[in-house]
Order: structure tokens, then sequence, then C-alpha cells
């Protein structure tokens, strides 16, 4: 049996378990969002180092789970062409989960999930038409994210919602991507020797939460339009952005 983590106290629970459930449904309807919001809320309770590594465990589990289901849509030299640039942005980002301040890494996760959801609800675009350099450069930019506030989907998102791809291949290129990224950034969290047991033993204990609301998440993509709650999902990255931000000016005072 895996022993469940003693250092979480009921309100942390309660908080930690909402999040993970909304970003897991979340993930399972969109392809994405499930680290912006399981990040943010847990980074009102916990430190966010916990937050990241947990997440990115969380991340690739998910992927595993909807593999079969989108294998077939998606466009696999974009994804090379974004994890190229990922592997050279991520360990900078790396860099400054291991080396900055606690309370500086929450404000800026939140701020950056406050930013990028409000571009995306803003409906942001890409005037330039996609090619090799730019699609590598948000690569770059995804893996300093990823690495640093394990929000590197954000960056893919925007940059794809440009495009006229189909929600369809939105949601599998989003997901292969995620599966791809998300094993870089572990190998260099692990490096840095930032993972722990700890970390582990909670992402173990967290898989039948994250089942449940992929699952749920997959039936509902199946049954409505994608852009409802691609809105109800910003529109909740940012009110919890907003008290992450709220939170960390507090404890600086």
């Amino acid at each position: 049996m895996v022993p469940f983590p003693d250092d979480l106290s009921a309100t942390m629970l309660a908080v930690m378990i909402a999040g993970l459930a909304a970003g897991a449904f979340a993930r399972g309807y969109s392809g994405f969002g499930m680290s912006a919001i399981v990040i943010s809320s847990w980074s009102l309770v916990t430190d966010p180092v916990r937050a990241v590594v947990v997440t990115l465990c969380l991340e690739i589990s998910a992927s595993i789970m909807q593999a079969l289901s989108v294998w077939k849509d998606v466009p696999w030299t974009r994804i090379g062409l974004l994890i190229g640039g990922a592997i050279i942005g991520t360990p900078v980002g790396v860099f400054v989960l291991a080396n900055a301040p606690p309370e500086a890494l929450k404000l800026t996760i939140a701020l950056f999930v406050l930013i990028a959801a409000a571009l995306l609800l803003a409906g942001f675009s890409v005037n330039s038409k996609a090619n090799a350099a730019n699609t590598a450069a948000v690569g770059v930019a995804s893996g300093i994210a990823n690495g640093s506030v394990g929000l590197g989907g954000l960056p893919v998102a925007l940059f794809l919602t440009a495009g006229d791809d189909t929600p369809k291949r939105l949601r599998a290129s989003v997901i292969a991507y995620f599966f791809l990224l998300d094993i870089i950034g572990l190998i260099f969290l692990a490096r840095q020797r930032l993972i722990g047991e700890d970390n582990l033993q909670l992402a173990v204990w967290s898989l039948p939460i994250l089942a449940l609301g992929v699952w749920l998440g997959g039936k509902r993509f199946l049954g409505t339009t994608p852009e409802a709650f691609r809105r109800t999902t910003l529109m909740l990255l940012m009110a919890i952005a907003i008290l992450g931000i709220l939170r960390t000016l507090v404890v600086w005072r």
C-alpha cells in the first residue's frame, strides 16, 4: 500500500481535490487546462514545486488514458517541431524553478495564467502563417513555462487556436504534445533532485480522481461544442489566478 502524505490538512486536501477534479475534467474535455487549474489551486495551499512535480506526473498519466482515442488525429510533424523547441527551453525553466523564491514563483504562476487565459478568452490570434521557425519558437517558450511553472501547454494552446484546426485535431495535438513535453520536464526535474518520494506518493493517490475527471470530460467532449466549455475553463483559470495574486501580495506585505 502506497503511504499517504501526512503533511496535508483537511483544508489543504479539500482545495487540492477540488482543483484536481476541475483540472481533470478540463483535460478530458479540451486536452489542456489541467496544469493551469491544478498548479494555480494547489499553489494556494502547498509548495509550488510539489504542485508542478505532481501535475507533470498526472499529465503523463492522462495522456496515456487518452492515447487511443486521439492517436489518428495527431499532426506529428508539428508536434516534433514543438518538442524540439521545448527541449531547448525546459532546462531554463527548471533552473528558475529550483532557484526562485517560493512567493515569487507563486506570483509568476498566477500572472502567467491570468494573462494567457485572458488572451485566449479575448480571441487572441497570430496573424502570421505558422511555419517551422515560429512553431519551434513557441516550443522554446513552452519549455521555459513548463519547466518553471508547469504551464507549458498554454503557450501551445494560444498558438494552435490561432490556426484553423478542428477542435478534434486541436485536442489531439495538445494531448500528444503534453505527453512528450512532460516526460522531458520530469527528466530535468529528476536531475535537479526535485521529484521526491512524497510527491510520487501523492501522484499515485491522485490517480482515481484524475481517471474519473478525464472520463467525464471525454464524455462531455463527445456531446457538446468545445467553445462553451473552453470559455468556462478560461474564466475559471482567471478567477484562480486573481485569487493567487491577491494571496501572494498579502503574504508579502
